[in-house]
């Protein structure tokens, strides 16, 4: 085969067409990167955490440690503070919620499949991530559930007067 014949040849190949319409279909949306959600949520975690370990070790345990009782007379003092009661609940409660958004966005995938009008959501197995969303859940449910006990506690009492 000469050169001629080979340019010919070659110039008359059919060119593969790529499908494009599926790509316009499905929007993948990856809302936040998932080593920088999981600093940020350490960074939410560590407040509750100390609080809750300080807690536990002074109840619990019966051991009293300097640095674990300022923070909780710090916490203490910021309920006593009008303007500052919203504080507390925030550091302790609402860190560790934003903690839960930020860890479900990272590992969250959507996928928007316009043919079918679907919407499907993966989740990817991002093992740090998941650690802090667990951590984060299981901080939100304790702050619930002491309030619960909190409340009941002071309608029992009430009750009984």
């Amino acid at each position: 085969m000469n050169e001629n014949e080979f340019e010919k040849q070659m110039e008359n190949l059919k060119t593969p067409q790529a499908d494009t319409s599926t790509h316009q279909q499905i929007l993948k949306i990856t809302l936040l990167n998932a080593k920088k959600s999981s600093r940020l949520a350490i960074v939410f975690i560590i407040i509750p955490c100390l609080f809750l370990f300080g807690v536990f070790v002074k109840y619990l345990l019966g051991i009293d440690f300097k640095i674990f009782s300022s923070l909780e007379d710090e916490m203490a003092a910021l309920d006593k503070i009008s303007y500052l009661r919203w504080l507390s609940p925030l550091l302790l409660a609402g860190l560790p919620l934003a903690g839960i958004v930020i860890n479900l966005l990272a590992i969250s995938h959507f996928y928007w499949d316009k043919m079918k009008k679907e919407l499907i959501i993966t989740i990817k197995y991002r093992l740090i991530n998941i650690i802090l969303l667990l951590i984060s859940i299981a901080i939100v449910c304790i702050f619930i559930l002491y309030a619960i006990a909190e409340n009941a506690g002071h309608r029992v009492i009430e009750h009984i007067d």
